[in-house]
């Protein structure tokens, strides 16, 4: 009998409320450069809106992702993560510097992958209990890592956001307003590539 806790069962059903995280290919630290970090986030929440998902919580890492989010009552989670992956993976590979475009190229001889691993991991969250603890487990990813010492100074996650009141039951995350930040400070980027028709 499996005693894990939770187990990723890749699921996500319309309507369904997930936690997922999906991991770059060979652990390949593309979201490393701040740019690309900024990029992510900028993706991710730019997809949320625009496939009217609500999403609660995210956190881009140097070479994974995870969210706390509710599925579009007419899509599944695999045409979710479909669509993040790509879209994100089209974005940030615009601007990765050759040191690290290089890395995915051992992996990119042995499937059709270019970006991401194969699939995802996803668990469906029964219960304020379950979701209270992937929000936390989101939130504290960066500090887990050591990366930050308190989970409000990692700027790609969205914690800042929680603890400034920009989220609430019903629709999740204001997305618009947790773009701001990205917006402002990604500058230097070309954000065309967030207003390409899917």
């Amino acid at each position: 009998m499996d005693e894990r806790p939770h187990r990723y069962e890749n699921r996500g059903q319309p309507g369904d409320l997930i936690f997922a995280t999906t991991t770059c290919l060979d652990f390949v630290l593309a979201f490393g450069p701040e740019p690309a970090r900024d990029l992510m986030a900028l993706s991710l929440l730019d997809d949320f809106k625009r496939y009217n998902a609500i999403l609660s919580a995210f956190v881009v890492m140097p070479h994974h992702i995870h969210f706390v989010a509710r599925i579009p009552e007419d899509k599944t989670g695999d045409w979710l993560l479909g669509r993040i992956k790509s879209n994100g993976a089209r974005r940030v590979q615009r601007i990765l510097p050759q040191r690290i475009e290089s890395k995915f190229g051992q992996q990119r001889g042995l499937n059709r992958r270019k970006f991401w691993k194969p699939g995802y991991r996803s668990i469906v969250i029964a219960g304020q209990p379950m979701f209270a603890q992937k929000v936390n487990y989101t939130h504290r990813n960066p500090v887990n890592a050591g990366y930050v010492e308190s989970r409000v100074d990692y700027r790609w996650s969205s914690a800042t956001q929680w603890s400034s009141g920009l989220w609430t039951p019903e629709k999740g995350l204001d997305l618009d307003r947790c773009m701001t930040p990205f917006l402002s400070m990604a500058s230097y980027l070309d954000l065309s590539s967030l207003s390409d028709d899917f």
